[in-house]
């Protein structure tokens, strides 16, 4: 409970504090036992009870002393009982010492000091993960600013962590940043993304030489409204340079005026040969548009015409399936290979229940089939094999007598053949599974704790390579 040292503390020269200036009554845990003041740098002796630190050193300054509160209270025990200066050393380092941070110079508990010098001190020395440069902690969110290797999003594409350093290379060859058009300097008020400015210009080629040949003309009225304003400056007084001066200057604009005349006459050809050859090419562009969409229609029929033939297959082969394993005599037997992974599927969920091909009584009888639960379901999940019976929805119901009641034995084959799972059972008339069925089948019916699942661990007869055998067999007496 003590410092480190009694003697380093800061209060340790002082005795406790008065319980004058406390306002309400003072637990006895909190008072001195020598100078029945409030604890100040408190210290507790191995017999328990507390002294002030300055208190405790009075008492033991001339050696050992028997602690006078515990013979006070007929509990003295030697030595427990004996005050030692010895005592008042910590077998380690108060957590609680202030210590001061080297750093910042800040005062901090010694239990805290490792964090504070790794993560709050102020003035402790940190890198940047970007630059590896070295910065005091409260310098590194500036130097974030103005890091070349600070990683910087770009809002146009999307592209995260470019360094600062590339950003602007980046800029201009990103698709998505919005640039003006290069004709802007000539009135194309248009703004548009990088990627997009070579079809914006192939486009436009005719409202751009129209902006340009506007441009040339204003140049062309500009020269030759030059020597006019000359005049109108002289008339005004100001400075008029000689007569010869001036037909020199008009015999130099001349041939300017020429040149830019023929510049004007070859943009116009050049505007009426993009504007021909971009007439041509939407042609074109809408030709192949056309012949695209009757492509894309065929295609989507094709897609279709294909869909229905694949379903058409799989319906053809699930008939062909059906007829290769169904029996027409009331007696079925299933043959269920790959049993780990449907079991494991089973007990994961992912496949719970599986159904067996559907069976019949005769060839214009009752249509059935079984239903199994791998991992069991209701009172037998996780522990059984549960399976039942289910009646179904065929295409000669309305010959047959309802509701079902023949008598129903279900098995799992002993493949040795010595000792099969029996279970048979005679269905309830009064139940909805076996009803005539209004739906493709009726509500499954049967044994929910049929084999116990430990029957098929280990060297199981039930279990040979992977696959197990259930027979279902309809009793038909009474069926014509």
């Amino acid at each position: 409970m003590a410092c480190s040292s009694l003697a380093r503390s800061p209060d340790s020269s002082m005795r406790g504090i008065p319980q004058s200036v406390l306002m309400v009554s003072m637990e006895t845990k909190y008072q001195c036992q020598h100078c029945d003041g409030v604890l100040r740098v408190p210290f507790q002796a191995r017999c328990g009870h507390r002294f002030c630190g300055n208190c405790f050193r009075e008492l033991t300054g001339l050696g050992p002393l028997p602690c006078k509160v515990c013979q006070r209270d007929g509990i003295f025990e030697d030595p427990l009982s004996i005050l030692n200066t010895s005592d008042a050393q910590h077998e380690g380092r108060c957590e609680h010492e202030q210590v001061q941070c080297e750093a910042c110079q800040a005062f901090v508990p010694w239990l805290h000091m490792a964090r504070h010098t790794s993560r709050e001190c102020e003035a402790r020395t940190v890198t940047c993960k970007f630059c590896k440069a070295t910065f005091s902690s409260k310098d590194i969110k500036g130097h974030n600013n103005v890091c070349q290797k600070f990683p910087i999003h770009c809002e146009s594409c999307g592209k995260k962590k470019i360094p600062r350093e590339m950003f602007a290379d980046h800029s201009n060859s990103c698709g998505k940043q919005q640039e003006a058009c290069q004709f802007s300097t000539v009135g194309c008020e248009t703004s548009l993304e990088n990627e997009r400015q070579g079809d914006h210009e192939q486009a436009n080629v005719l409202e751009h030489m129209r902006l340009l040949l506007a441009k040339v003309v204003v140049l062309l009225k500009h020269d030759a409204s030059g020597p006019a304003e000359c005049e109108e400056g002289a008339a005004l007084g100001l400075y008029r340079a000689p007569a010869d001066e001036e037909v020199g200057a008009n015999n130099s604009l001349q041939p300017k005026v020429a040149a830019l005349e023929n510049i004007v006459c070859v943009l116009n050809r050049e505007v009426e040969r993009c504007a021909f050859t971009l007439e041509a090419f939407t042609c074109q562009q809408r030709l192949d548009q056309q012949q695209m969409e009757t492509l894309k229609n065929k295609i989507q029929q094709l897609e279709r015409s294909l869909a229905m033939r694949d379903l058409q297959l799989a319906e053809a082969e699930q008939v062909l399936h059906e007829l290769a394993v169904c029996t027409y005599d009331g007696v079925f037997v299933w043959k269920i290979t790959n049993f780990s992974r449907r079991r494991e599927e089973a007990v994961s969920s992912l496949a719970p229940t599986m159904f067996s091909p559907a069976f019949y009584s005769s060839k214009y009888g009752y249509k059935m089939c079984l239903r199994l639960y791998l991992n069991g379901d209701g009172t037998g999940r996780g522990t059984h094999l549960s399976l039942f019976f289910v009646v179904m929805r065929g295409k000669y119901d309305g010959l047959l007598k309802w509701p079902f009641s023949q008598k129903v034995t279900l098995m799992l084959l002993d493949q040795n053949n010595r000792e099969h799972v029996i279970d048979a059972f005679r269905p309830d008339i009064s139940s909805t599974s076996f009803q005539r069925p209004i739906s493709e089948m009726n509500i499954a019916s049967g044994c929910p704790l049929f084999c116990p699942l430990a029957k098929l661990g280990g060297k199981s007869v039930y279990l040979k390579d992977d696959t197990i055998f259930i027979k279902a067999v309809v009793d038909l007496t009474g069926l014509q």
